[in-house]
């Protein structure tokens, strides 16, 4: 039968994961950050050849 990791060690796994879970944290908010950025820009894009289409119309 398989014994069950001692305490220290328990621990140290713990402290691991919380580390870990922090740098996905980081890792998922540079993420969003890079996403809004591109969405914006592109929304700007799409605005001014809009607005290009529009004032060649008129």
């Amino acid at each position: 039968m398989k014994e069950l990791p001692d305490e220290k060690t328990l621990l140290e796994l713990l402290e691991m994961t919380k580390l870990a879970e922090q740098k996905a944290r980081t890792t998922s908010e540079l993420a969003t950050d890079i996403a809004l950025k591109y969405q914006n820009r592109m929304r700007e894009i799409r605005e001014a050849r809009k607005g290009e289409v529009s004032g060649i119309q008129q």
